[in-house]
């Protein structure tokens, strides 16, 4: 089959090198435009793009390919077999979902129908899910509703932040979009209907769980609210990984990794709460630094242990190099 490859990040990059390896013929890559996508002023292509031009596959950008009628009509004349969708950033409209005769296929990266949007990893590790996974559906105009062909899944562990989640599930998503490529190739001469029936598809409202939207992450989730509960706060820092961040006198600072401390003979400790009890402390009140622990700071009820962190300009480090580095001392109040 000849297929038309749609996709954007590292995550996708790596399911189009395995469907490559796997023998497929990828004729076209569909990818979003170069953008700024590190500090600097310079322009840099896509993950998928590169791999792309790596293996010498021609590629197509847009900004939109709803409105753009010039790429669509580069890819009706394309005439492929099938569209791949991983992580591709965009909708596609109705007249690219009919196009291949195939159909389009789309691999996501949740348990559906928990999680539908465009960031189902995120929120999985946001929410302390037990569980997450990969599924290859059929795209229909609805938002990852279409009826699932393979589904594989993985537990979430408590140190799993979101760079660990990802790759794994970018292996699993590889594995499941090959193993469907193949299946569907069998499917030869059949319409729509028939396919999923031979495919076994199931609809979402026959599998477990109910529907959940993943909504796009904003600049403003990033920003740590210290009087959230502790655990909330860790499980942000780890599905947000490595950019949630707090301020202290104006300069940014990333909590990279930490730890809930919630061992009472710790917190009975008189170098815990110093002058008065823990429960006075204020969300965001620097409770102590030394070598030992690190940096611990007040949430709204346990303390945290900042493990690794890093300061706007440099590098990452331990909590307690971060501490001088920030200029920060006990009874501090950061975040404000």
């Amino acid at each position: 089959m000849n297929i038309v490859f749609w996709g954007t990040p590292k995550y996708a990059a790596e399911n189009l090198k395995n469907i490559l390896n796997a023998g497929h013929n990828v004729i076209a890559v569909v990818t979003q435009p170069d953008r700024k996508r590190s500090r600097g002023k310079n322009l840099s292509s896509s993950p998928v793009k590169q791999t792309a031009i790596d293996f010498g596959i021609p590629v197509y950008t847009t900004q939109s390919i709803s409105n753009d009628q010039r790429t669509k009509n580069i890819l009706f004349n394309l005439d492929a077999d099938i569209y791949i969708v991983v992580a591709f950033g965009q909708i596609l409209p109705k007249e690219i979902l009919e196009q291949p005769k195939f159909g389009c296929w789309n691999s996501h990266a949740s348990l559906l129908p928990a999680w539908r949007g465009a960031a189902p990893i995120q929120w999985s590790i946001i929410n302390d899910d037990l569980k997450t996974g990969i599924c290859i559906m059929a795209m229909e105009e609805g938002l990852d509703t279409g009826p699932v062909i393979e589904q594989e899944s993985t537990d979430i562990s408590e140190k799993d932040n979101l760079e660990l989640l990802t790759n794994r599930l970018s292996d699993i998503s590889s594995k499941l979009i090959v193993k469907s490529i193949e299946r569907i190739k069998l499917t030869e001469g059949l319409d729509g209907p028939e396919r999923l029936k031979k495919l076994n598809a199931i609809d979402q409202s026959k599998l477990n769980g109910n529907p959940s939207y993943a909504r796009q992450i904003k600049k403003e989730d990033y920003l740590i609210d210290w009087d959230q509960k502790a655990k909330k706060i860790i499980k942000i820092v780890l599905g947000l990984y490595p950019n949630a961040y707090t301020f202290h006198n104006g300069k940014r600072i990333k909590i990279l990794e930490a730890n809930i401390l919630d061992n009472k003979d710790k917190l009975l400790n008189s170098q815990f709460i110093f002058n008065k009890p823990i429960n006075e402390k204020i969300p965001g009140e620097i409770i102590m630094i030394n070598k030992k622990e690190g940096l611990v700071i007040m949430t709204n009820d346990l303390p945290i242990i900042i493990k690794y962190g890093q300061l706007e300009g440099k590098r990452k480090t331990d909590g307690y190099t971060l501490s001088i580095q920030s200029n920060l001392s006990v009874n501090n109040i950061i975040g404000s």
